[in-house]
């Protein structure tokens, strides 16, 4: 279900100049592939960070915008099996930022980027 159609103007306008930019120079390790329909449905792989349990690894990422984005967060999925204790069995990322953490102003990329920490933080024994 696309939630293009509930998003204001505005806001449409923002996703996309934000989801240009990251396509274009995305974070380190990660890259986006945006749905030419779907704006609120973005792939994301994620590269397995050298030096952790995940080096050589690429990881399949979705995140969807709800008709709330950005007041609300988004939501993010593995798509890739993955073990670790902020991913829940349904692949659904669960970590503060995604939750009661949030604010409108943080963004996709700062998403992304918490996302792509699980690896270094699952290492160091951290939690997010």
């Amino acid at each position: 279900n696309s939630n293009v159609e509930n998003l204001p103007p505005h806001i449409i306008r923002l996703v996309y100049k934000e989801v240009t930019t990251l396509t274009a120079d995305p974070p380190d390790g990660i890259k986006v592939f945006p749905n030419e329909e779907d704006l609120t449905d973005l792939q994301v792989t994620i590269e397995g960070p050298e030096g952790t349990p995940y080096a050589g690894g690429l990881f399949r990422m979705k995140l969807l915008l709800g008709k709330d984005f950005p007041a609300s967060p988004p939501k993010g999925y593995f798509l890739t099996k993955i073990f670790h204790p902020n991913v829940g069995a349904n692949g659904e990322i669960c970590v503060n930022v995604l939750k009661r953490d949030w604010t409108a102003e943080l963004g996709i990329r700062h998403v992304l980027l918490v996302s792509s920490a699980w690896a270094r933080a699952s290492l160091l024994g951290a939690s997010q």
